[in-house]
């Protein structure tokens, strides 16, 4: 629910803001209606969680180990890449592994339904939604199934009944406590990891940082590369300990590690070329269009990559594209002098073959690297999978 009204909330936000700012400073009548909206936001969410906490409301237990992958605040701490780095962990650990989604704005969201059945693609990415499909497209080859439905408990145990899943991958799910879990992971921005530090709307903590009691483990995310290589001691600590109640948790790092996922032009035979080195593409004039959480993100990592980018468009978190869209940003490309589109896997999974016509589309995509990490979290997690419930 929170991530569904999540956008009407910012949109909310920003017509707030529209009427009530004047100048560059925040009109002193919003602050207070904000911080009003905010308090009452967080004593809904701390009795709903003390009520499943005293069992008042029903949490249900399936017939496997379910993990979960999730975050305190909106959006863009990875937990797309996560969820894939997790399923593919599993499973190498000899596990039957399926990953459980709600599938946002996808028309399978509310009677859910099989996105892959670890053979075959079953949806397109307008019914599953675009994460849970690209879960499922990078998962088929390793026979690893993707379930949709906002109904995780029904969800899950059709992972069980139709693919006898010894452990369910739970996406975004540290909110979903009617399912119970065995393994809660949370992801934080290092950057940013609780936000401005403010409750939904006037920030966008979807929970306060005591939430993190509920928590098995942290895993920092977007962390500089001096981190995951164990150059940089003492990174984690500083950002979260002192959010964590008494019991200890772990801390763990990963760094966002862009890779050139697909380079398509309608113009070359074959259309398709994947897996290309970035240094072929450094100094390369791109444009970039991308409808996530955090665009700008996205616009630093080209810069990281050393792409000469051109101009941008950003779009909305989940954004539905158009053949038009694309035709727009061919054209304002050519303007711009950019040779490439370039945008995210996530998008790429919503834009027909046929709409790219007068300029290749090169897609980044991006993996979890947890480095000097890597070791003691496989650990961790293989321990917690052999705990018994």
């Amino acid at each position: 629910m929170i991530k569904q009204d999540a956008p009407r909330l910012r949109r909310l936000i920003q017509s707030i803001e529209a009427v009530m700012f004047d100048g560059h400073a925040p009109n002193q009548t919003l602050s207070i209606f904000l911080k009003g909206l905010a308090g009452l936001y967080g004593i809904a969410v701390q009795t709903r969680s003390k009520l499943f906490c005293q069992r008042r409301l029903t949490s249900h237990r399936l017939p496997c180990k379910v993990v979960s992958v999730g975050n305190i605040a909106l959006g863009g701490t990875g937990k797309t890449p996560m969820s894939i780095f997790m399923a593919q962990l599993i499973h190498g650990a000899g596990y039957r592994v399926a990953v459980v989604s709600r599938g946002y704005k996808g028309l399978a969201e509310k009677q859910g339904g099989v996105v892959s059945d670890g053979q075959a693609l079953q949806m397109e990415p307008s019914t599953a939604g675009d994460e849970p499909y690209l879960m499922a497209q990078q998962l088929l080859p390793l026979g690893i199934p993707v379930i949709v439905g906002r109904d995780r408990v029904r969800s899950g145990g059709l992972a069980v009944q139709r693919f006898q899943s010894d452990v369910i991958v739970l996406d975004d799910g540290f909110q979903h406590m009617r399912l119970r879990r065995d393994l809660d992971i949370v992801l934080l921005d290092a950057e940013q990891p609780f936000g401005n530090g403010y409750l939904l709307p006037r920030g966008t903590l979807r929970e306060p940082p005591s939430s993190l009691s509920r928590a098995d483990a942290c895993l920092l995310t977007r962390c500089p590369r001096e981190v995951t290589e164990g150059k940089l001691v003492g990174h984690s600590s500083k950002y979260v300990e002192p959010a964590i109640d008494n019991r200890q948790r772990p801390i763990f790092c990963a760094s966002h590690v862009p890779v050139i996922a697909e380079c398509y032009s309608a113009r070359h035979t074959p259309p398709r070329t994947t897996k290309m080195p970035m240094e072929e593409w450094a100094g390369c004039p791109v444009y970039a269009f991308s409808g996530i959480a955090h665009n700008d993100a996205f616009h630093k990592t080209l810069r990281e990559m050393e792409f000469d980018l051109k101009g941008s468009t950003g779009f909305a978190d989940h954004h539905i594209y158009s053949c038009g869209d694309l035709h727009h940003m061919q054209t304002q490309a050519g303007v711009k002098g950019a040779q490439l589109l370039v945008t995210t896997e996530k998008d790429r999974v919503k834009i027909a073959d046929a709409w790219i016509q007068d300029m290749p589309l090169l897609v980044v995509g991006v993996r979890m690297d947890l480095g000097c990490y890597a070791a003691a979290f496989e650990q961790f997690v293989r321990h917690k999978l052999t705990q018994q419930g």
